[in-house]
C-alpha cells in the first residue's frame, strides 16, 4: 500500500497531542532542575539561567522531532484520494 506523501507532515507531527505532551514534559523537567538556580539568582544570572535552559530544551527537541528530510504518509489524504478502499 502506497501511501501519498504529504506536505504538511512536519506541522501535524507538531500539533500532535503526543509530541506536545513530551514537549511539555522536557520543558517541565528542565525547569524543576534549575529551580534552585533561579531561586537564588539575581537579574543578570537569572538571564543567563533563562537562555541557558532554552538552549537545552532547543537541543532535547532536536532529539525527539523528525528530521528536516523527513517525508510523511497520510492515511486521510489516501482515503480521499482513493488509494485505500
Amino acid at each position: 500500500m502506497n501511501l501519498p506523501i504529504v506536505s504538511d507532515g512536519e506541522a501535524r507531527v507538531r500539533r500532535s497531542l503526543e509530541f506536545q505532551a513530551r514537549s511539555r514534559e522536557l520543558r517541565e523537567s528542565i525547569r524543576a532542575r534549575h529551580a534552585a538556580g533561579l531561586a537564588g539568582a539575581g537579574c543578570f544570572r537569572r538571564f543567563v539561567l533563562r537562555w541557558r535552559m532554552a538552549a537545552e530544551f532547543r537541543a532535547e527537541r532536536r532529539k525527539i522531532e523528525p528530521s528536516p528530510a523527513s517525508l510523511y504518509g497520510s492515511r486521510i489524504a489516501a482515503r480521499r484520494n482513493g488509494v485505500m478502499r
